[in-house]
């Protein structure tokens, strides 16, 4: 998802919207915040062949328990944001917080985590990213994108293709997975014009880096390089289930759910030139402050160094389900994608 994008835990997000309860310790109203803090805490190659990777190897140790209403110093909010929030993305002065079942984005003040705005989208938000003065919203069950635009918070509507799981900015367009359907679809930002570009099978995160844009095709274990000028497309084969992502300039962070990894991409030779072990399933992730977050599906925060991938944690995060986390004004955003809330870190605050 950046922003993000769509961020599963849901390997499949069907089941999860079938089967997924909404439930929290917060009973505030949307937007309304919980502060406060305890003295304690409980706690390859563009042709598709395979690329050999250096592995740093650590064993993870066993997340401490948070419960009830005691939580780490470093857990600085926590904001009721609607019935299951999938997404966040600090972009244009705000956050921005997608509720997949209320089919809305809440807008926050990023000082205080008051409630500036709500804003209706198609059916099932979830993934996002910034640009052109738009926040891109991909609509997984509309089979659509929200355009919001940041100056009035108005909105268009932009048909895609099926399912659409993950979305970026990049080179004047948002570019969107399509799960259901092997497709990338690319928006001019100029018209909402949109282009079909076929990718693997079951598309799932997707990031901008090093001139192009990389596709987690989860289904036929591979990553599609498309062109953000050309449009060309090539495969890297992964060997794994590619899920979420982070990145930087000219980094891709690939989170897969099938080994626990975290594999870097360095974007200008597609190569992959390590993987470090994390949590069972890592979800969406960001960089913030030099460092690289995952947040991981059984409700712990890792951080890798940007530049040496140094791993710590996981960090309890308070969340059942972490689904994306956020970076923006030297905080971490954290969904909780089976609750109800949505979680500040201060990173200065780690251990």
């Amino acid at each position: 998802m950046r922003y993000t994008g769509l961020r599963g835990s849901l390997p499949a997000i069907t089941a999860a919207l079938l089967v997924a309860g909404c439930g929290s310790d917060s009973d505030h109203s949307a937007g309304a915040v919980t502060t406060g803090t305890v003295d304690s805490a409980s706690g390859g190659s563009a042709s598709g062949s395979p690329t050999s990777a250096a592995s740093v190897s650590r064993t993870s140790p066993q997340l401490p328990s948070v419960s009830g209403s005691a939580r780490p110093r470093y857990v600085v909010k926590r904001i009721s944001t609607g019935s299951k929030p999938c997404a966040t993305l600090g972009a244009a002065g705000s956050i921005w917080v997608a509720d997949i079942n209320d089919s809305n984005v809440k807008r926050l003040d990023p000082g205080t985590g008051r409630l500036l705005a709500t804003i209706t989208t198609a059916a099932g938000p979830c993934g996002m990213a910034y640009g052109a003065g738009s926040i891109w919203v991909e609509d997984y069950t509309a089979s659509a994108v929200t355009r919001i635009d940041v100056a009035t918070n108005r909105t268009s509507t932009i048909p895609v293709g099926s399912s659409p799981y993950d979305v970026s900015f990049a080179a004047g367009a948002a570019w969107v997975t399509n799960n259901g359907d092997g497709t990338v679809t690319r928006i001019d930002a100029n018209t909402n014009k949109t282009r079909t570009i076929e990718v693997g099978a079951a598309p799932v995160g997707i990031a901008a880096a090093g001139g192009a844009i990389w596709v987690c095709d989860a289904g036929s274990s591979e990553l599609t390089r498309i062109d953000v000028v050309t449009a060309r497309v090539s495969t890297i084969a992964f060997g794994g289930s590619p899920r979420w992502t982070a990145s930087d300039q000219n980094t891709v962070w690939i989170g897969d759910q099938g080994a626990g990894q975290i594999a870097r991409l360095d974007a200008r030779s597609g190569r992959i030139v390590r993987r470090i072990d994390v949590g069972p399933t890592p979800n969406d992730g960001d960089v913030l402050d030099g460092a690289v977050w995952f947040p991981d599906k059984s409700g712990g925060l890792y951080r890798l160094d940007q530049r040496t991938d140094a791993v710590t944690g996981p960090f309890p995060t308070g969340a059942d389900n972490p689904f994306v986390v956020s970076g923006y004004d030297h905080r971490l955003w954290i969904a909780d994608y089976a609750g109800t809330d949505t979680i500040v870190m201060d990173p200065a605050l780690l251990p």
